[in-house]
């Protein structure tokens, strides 16, 4: 997997006006969580940041670079939180891995092909798209995919089925299901009252439109 480096810096001020005054000048406040119950808080810089967020949904190993330091941390994304209307990040937490040492990450799942039964008509409900998993960081695929080419109306796909990369453990429940193909939705016209009530007098007349016995027909 490829690995995206990142500018840090450690924080030394807190509160929401410090965090305010980070983004004005393009960083985002954030905490790296190491072994234990050991963090670093820090502020990282907005714009490798936001390369980060933008690389595949951020499933990849991320190196920390401290200003000043030669030590770099490999970690991964374990949360970050963002303005309403995308307006940017507020927060981000960081996770220390070890390189040797599998880790759980989850991963998008994507489904390719034309299923058949879509094009039957059929609809493709897609249920699950992330999959957890669990591997080395250095195994962490940047998505899985799944060919629908084959599904007709009534088929399913579930995570048994899902055939997982080399060295990567999928934790989700194996009779979770992923996609399935729905029957068309069939849409009964409604028929106007007016036209309902003609119809029903149609059939209530005898043939002919003569009138019925005992009827004189007349006022």
């Amino acid at each position: 997997m490829k690995k995206v480096e990142l500018k840090v810096k450690e924080r030394e001020s807190f509160g929401s006006s410090e965090a305010r005054r980070l983004r004005r000048t393009g960083w985002i406040p954030g905490v790296l969580y190491g072994s234990g119950d050991s963090s670093i808080p820090l502020a990282v810089e907005e714009k490798s940041l936001k390369k980060a967020l933008g690389h595949e949904g951020g499933a990849a190993i991320l190196t920390l670079s401290f200003d000043g330091k030669k030590k770099e941390h490999p970690v991964i994304l374990k949360e970050y939180q963002s303005i309403p209307a995308g307006a940017g990040v507020l927060h981000v937490d960081f996770m220390e891995v070890r390189l040797d040492q599998p880790v759980e990450a989850n991963v998008r799942l994507e489904l390719t092909g034309n299923a058949i039964g879509v094009r039957d008509g059929g609809i493709m409900d897609h249920t699950l798209r992330e999959l957890h998993v669990r591997c080395l960081p250095a195994d962490i695929p940047e998505r899985i995919t799944i060919g629908v080419d084959e599904m007709q109306i009534g088929s399913s796909i579930k995570v048994v089925n899902i055939t997982a990369p080399k060295g990567v453990e999928i934790l989700n429940d194996p009779d979770s299901q992923v996609a399935s193909v729905m029957a068309p939705t069939l849409v009964q016209e409604e028929v106007p009252v007016e036209a309902a009530e003609a119809a029903e007098a149609t059939e209530a007349a005898p043939e002919g439109g003569q009138p019925a016995a005992g009827e004189s027909g007349t006022e």
